[in-house]
């Protein structure tokens, strides 16, 4: 009888192991058509939103820092970031059929300058 428990706690417990980790490996690479299509629209849209970042970085820093600081290291760090994601962008949307960086990953953090409804951080 003590060894049909044991079985059975043994067997519920890899049971809840397996469901544990469903997610994990469910997140698999993406199909290079959809990873070179993510890569070229992220791109496009690092382009095309790159002047956000002038209102981003002070917004941020302004938050941590006060508004001295973001009046002069958000400005300096938004002008920095406004031209690296220009550049991002433009990589992105030259070398898009290319999985690099590895399996079509963001060369940039992070991804889009205005995600979740706030600006990331």
């Amino acid at each position: 009888m003590a060894r049909r428990k044991t079985w059975i706690w043994l067997l519920c417990a890899g049971v809840m192991a397996v469901w544990m980790t469903a997610p994990a490996m469910a997140e698999e690479k993406p199909s290079y058509p959809n990873g070179a299509i993510r890569k070229l629209g992220r791109g496009l849209a690092n382009i095309a939103t790159c002047p956000a970042e002038l209102i981003r970085m002070p917004t941020l820093v302004g938050r941590q820092d006060g508004n001295i600081a973001a009046l002069s290291v958000g400005l300096l760090q938004g002008i920095w970031r406004t031209a690296l994601r220009g550049i991002a962008g433009a990589y992105e949307v030259g070398t898009f059929l290319v999985p690099l960086p590895r399996d079509f990953k963001p060369v940039l953090m992070p991804e889009f300058v205005y995600a979740h409804g706030d600006w990331t951080e």
